[in-house]
């Protein structure tokens, strides 16, 4: 069994990384769908997604992460912003910002390379369970909130 990240094993971590944490994610999207990702090291699901490296723009490290964690190639032409959501430091953690994009240029039958060193299973969800499937994070809740209704929705948050 993986082992999960308690609190303090996990600001310890982030304790490490200079200024303020940058991450980044991309909503793989095929037919009211998204593809998200379970890893071992979480208790909750995300999309594929890692920190931005330094010198990456987060459009790159959301490509490099999605192609790392599942095997798929997203090209930045067909990639969108969806959303940008930061989150206020609580409870020890430290504050961040979440870049999210989009793209619509996948197919659910497309063959992922899961699970791997990292990621334990994938699955196509609906969007009405994101928020549910990451436990709630507010940053999920919003993405959700977006993908439900693109014409109408704030590109930006603040959870």
């Amino acid at each position: 069994m993986s082992k999960i990240f308690t609190k303090e094993e996990n600001r310890n971590w982030s304790s490490r990384l200079r200024g303020k944490m940058c991450s980044a994610c991309i909503a793989l999207c095929s037919h009211g769908k998204v593809l998200m990702v379970k890893t071992k090291y979480k208790d909750h699901w995300t999309f594929p997604s890692g920190i931005v490296d330094p010198n990456e723009s987060p459009q790159a490290a959301a490509i490099r992460e999605t192609y790392e964690e599942v095997g798929l190639r997203v090209s930045d032409a067909g990639c969108t912003l969806l959303a940008v959501v930061y989150t206020a430091a609580n409870d020890g953690e430290r504050d961040r910002f979440n870049f999210a994009f989009v793209t619509d240029a996948v197919d659910q039958n497309s063959s992922l390379s899961v699970p791997n060193d990292e990621i334990e299973a994938a699955e196509w969800v609906r969007f009405a369970e994101i928020a549910k499937r990451s436990g709630n994070r507010g940053s999920y809740v919003h993405f959700q909130r977006v993908l439900l209704n693109r014409e109408n929705s704030e590109p930006y948050a603040e959870v």
